[in-house]
């Protein structure tokens, strides 16, 4: 990877802990799998918290890598988009692959979402330009 850009001490924080949340959440949703009695949150949070972490890392990583890289944030933001649209897609007309239910696409696009406020500010004040030296 050559990155153009390197995160800032407290922008690698807030990453590895969004991506901790996340890791922490699904772990949480697995186990509940088998005890009913473990509850993230709330039930309804509980059924749906899958889509919003998966969509959450995905965008986190891969918006995040062509931050540092300096890819234009316009791709970016296509990225988050097609990501929500996926979401949509997947829960709505995609009914052979997967139940459908809006309230994950909602929880998905939410999780969209929170990445995007992450990879605008980290884009805005959490990276510094890597000095290239001959």
């Amino acid at each position: 990877m050559n990155n153009k850009f390197k995160p800032n001490k407290i922008t690698n924080i807030v990453y590895y802990s969004l991506i901790f949340i996340v890791f922490l959440l699904t772990i949480l949703r697995w186990i509940s799998a088998f005890n009913s009695d473990i509850v993230v949150i709330n039930q309804e949070i509980n059924s749906h918290v899958s889509n919003f972490s998966l969509s959450l890392l995905f965008y986190l990583a891969i918006g995040f890598s062509w931050t540092l890289q300096g890819i234009s944030f316009k791709k970016i933001v296509v990225l988050g988009i097609v990501t929500m649209i996926a979401n949509i897609l997947c829960e709505t007309v995609m009914g052979f692959m997967n139940t459908p239910d809006l309230i994950d696409a909602v929880y998905g696009i939410v999780g969209t979402i929170v990445s995007f406020c992450f990879l605008w500010a980290s884009r805005k004040w959490g990276i510094t330009p890597i000095q290239e030296t001959d």
